[in-house]
C-alpha cells in the first residue's frame, strides 16, 4: 500500500530487473501496453479482495453506512461531484432517507467551530434537538430533518433508531 493505493513491481525474470518501462506513460508499445494492463488489472484484483472501501472520513460514518446495508440493503449513492456527500434512497421509491456529507461542525452548532466531522441528514418527526450531537438540519427543512454529527458522542445504536424513524417517514405512504 502507497498513499492509500494498492502498488507493486514487475520485475523481468530474465535479468531480475525492474521492468519500469509499465510506470513509463510514452511507452506505447503492444508488449508494454500488455504488462501494464495485466499489471493495473492484478493490482485491482488485490485491492477488490483485500481493502475495505471507506467512503466517509470518520468511522462512525463508515459503520453506520454499512448497518445501513445490512438493515435495509442500500448503500450510499455519491450524486454530486463532491465523492464526500453520500445519499441514502429508499429501493422503491428512490426518496431519501439519510444524507451523510463533511464539513465543518460550525454549520450545525450556528458557531465558528472549523472542525470538520461526517454529519447525517435524517427525517424525524420527534425532532430530538439536543445541541450536543442533534441539531436542526443543516440544508434541510428545520421542521422536519435533523442534523446529527457522527463523532461518536452518540452511539450507534441511537443513531440507527434514529435512521429507522427516518427510513419509516419517508418511504412509500398509502
Amino acid at each position: 500500500m502507497k498513499n492509500g493505493k494498492v502498488d507493486g513491481h514487475v520485475i523481468d525474470c530474465s535479468t531480475g530487473d525492474e521492468y519500469y518501462q509499465i510506470d513509463v506513460p510514452a511507452m506505447q508499445g503492444k508488449f508494454v501496453s500488455s504488462i501494464r494492463a495485466g499489471y493495473l488489472d492484478i493490482l485491482e484484483r488485490i485491492a477488490d479482495h483485500c481493502c475495505l472501501t471507506m467512503p466517509f472520513v470518520s468511522p462512525q460514518a463508515n459503520r453506520i453506512a454499512g448497518r445501513i446495508y445490512d438493515q435495509y440493503h442500500v448503500a450510499p449513492d455519491f450524486p454530486w461531484k463532491s465523492k464526500d456527500n453520500g445519499v441514502f434512497r429508499h429501493l422503491n421509491s428512490g426518496k431519501w432517507f439519510g444524507l451523510i456529507m463533511n464539513g465543518r461542525r460550525g454549520l450545525v452548532t450556528k458557531d465558528d467551530d472549523e472542525q470538520n466531522v461526517d454529519i447525517i441528514n435524517l427525517k424525524s418527526d420527534t425532532l430530538p434537538v439536543d445541541g450536543q450531537s442533534v441539531f436542526p438540519a443543516y440544508h434541510m427543512n428545520h421542521k422536519y430533518w435533523i442534523s446529527v454529527v457522527l463523532d461518536d458522542q452518540l452511539d450507534d445504536d441511537n443513531v440507527m433508531r434514529l435512521i429507522d424513524e427516518s427510513f419509516r417517514l419517508t418511504g412509500k405512504q398509502g
